[in-house]
């Protein structure tokens, strides 16, 4: 192994692209957030998501500013760094890892689920079934990553246009098929109320969640430096207004209580509205499609930001070093072999995946402070500098902003047992903070 300061050039605007809006994983963000969007906020629910849609584009143009001045592989860790000094690196630093350490074992559970409900529909149900094959393809995601990002974008790309023409084509047929009825049953247990809207729009952050690999990635685009901050926009607004389409779509085919009520399988349920079997296989295999572009694309992200931050000394030196094939293997190694071991204990306990959704609503939280220092990084790296008083520091001071609004307001009103996980979150991110605030870089 060897130190190496900078990731090889090898992506384009194109791959970043398709790379962002694969991340958000369209079909696996439908199945696993629409639902409890809906329950949250009933027919509200695509409101809530275009606002939030609208707040990550304050942001993401934020994170284009800083991309094209700063590339960076630890991208809000390192802008954080940068601006505010190493203790408050160190603290996004907390905040990115937890927060997409759990997104890959979010990603990793409904795979194995989705895998099994294909080829063994008899243990679809056994967690322990799920557990293993999900750990089988963090491995498998680790593979294909360490093979090259050239290989993985081509990959991801063919798995993208697959996703999106499955998603497309239920969408327009949802317009085609008997609308049920959006209030009816348990629907006024659905009422629109500004709790529920924010409730909603907090969840969006987990939907609309992605995109910022393109940041991540920065160091490894080649050609113009805008190209990654171009590719992340592209990326998030296409994604968005896909996801928006199809939850209308989905709404008008299911109705409020019918998507509510199946919020652990509402694309199945709408493959069953759709009229069954084909349509259900076709959305299966999408989810699963999709799942596991999600998985290799976080661990792709996290490896890149585990590197950088062990290029830097926040995490241990060997994190930050390049091997022969300028991969950084120990970064990749590290977080496979910590997310598989996680992924297997999830099968020991039937109570597991429920204690797993807790912890990850709590992490929309993590993602969404993580976004909002950005963004107030980007107003400090851009202050004072007249040509950048739009794009550097209006528009993402007022993302971050409302985001920190949004969150602050939801929070308030849900259970005490989230906000329990939420706070210990925080208070271990101060004590990571002190531990790795003052890291000692490793030699050049």
């Amino acid at each position: 192994m060897r130190v190496a300061r900078q990731l090889p050039k090898a992506l384009r605007f194109f791959d970043v692209s398709v790379l962002s809006s694969a991340s958000m994983g369209p079909a696996y963000s439908l199945a696993a957030t629409a639902g409890p969007m809906v329950a949250a906020a009933g027919i509200a629910a695509p409101f809530a998501l275009a606002a939030m849609g609208g707040i990550m584009l304050l942001i993401a143009i934020g994170y284009a500013m800083l991309s094209s001045v700063s590339p960076n592989a630890g991208s809000s860790y390192a802008w954080v760094r940068e601006s505010f000094g190493t203790h408050a690196g160190a603290y996004a630093a907390w905040l990115l890892l937890l927060s997409n350490f759990f997104a890959t074992l979010a990603t990793a559970v409904p795979v194995g689920f989705y895998t099994l409900a294909l080829v063994a529909p008899a243990h679809e149900a056994d967690p322990h079934w799920s557990a293993i094959v999900g750990a089988i393809w963090i491995v498998a995601s680790a593979v294909l990553l360490y093979a090259g990002i050239r290989p993985t974008t081509r990959v991801t790309l063919v798995a993208l246009l697959v996703e999106l023409a499955v998603l497309a084509a239920s969408a327009v047929a949802s317009f085609y098929v008997k609308a049920s009825p959006i209030t009816h049953g348990h629907a006024s247990a659905v009422p629109v109320t500004v709790a529920g809207f924010l409730a909603a729009a907090t969840l969006a952050v987990w939907m609309v969640d992605g995109w910022e690999l393109s940041a991540a990635t920065s160091e490894e685009v080649r050609g113009d430096v805008r190209a990654s901050g171009r590719g992340g926009i592209t990326g998030l607004v296409v994604t968005v207004a896909i996801l928006g389409f199809c939850t209308i779509a989905y709404l008008r085919l299911g109705g409020v209580a019918g998507i509510a009520a199946h919020q652990t399988d509402a694309l199945a349920y709408v493959g069953d509205r759709l009229g069954g079997h084909w349509w259900r296989v076709a959305i299966v295999v999408t989810v699963l499609t999709s799942s596991l572009s999600a998985l290799w694309t976080t661990v792709l992200y996290l490896s890149r930001s585990v590197y950088a931050m062990g290029r830097d000394g926040v995490l241990p030196g060997v994190f930050g070093t390049l091997d022969r094939r300028n991969e950084p293997f120990w970064a990749l190694a590290g977080i496979t072999v910590i997310a598989t071991i996680c992924e297997l204990v999830t099968g020991f306990s039937p109570s597991a995946a429920d204690q797993l959704t807790l912890v990850l609503n709590g992490s929309s939280l993590f993602l969404g402070l993580l976004f909002a220092f950005s963004a107030l990084a980007c107003v400090r790296r851009f202050l004072g500098q007249r040509a950048a008083l739009l794009s550097g520091v209006g528009l993402p001071l007022l993302g971050g902003g409302l985001l920190l609004a949004v969150l602050g307001l939801s929070v308030a009103t849900e259970e005490p047992l989230l906000r329990l996980y939420a706070g210990l979150g925080v208070a271990l991110g101060f004590a990571f903070a002190l531990w790795r605030g003052r890291p000692t870089p490793i030699a050049g």
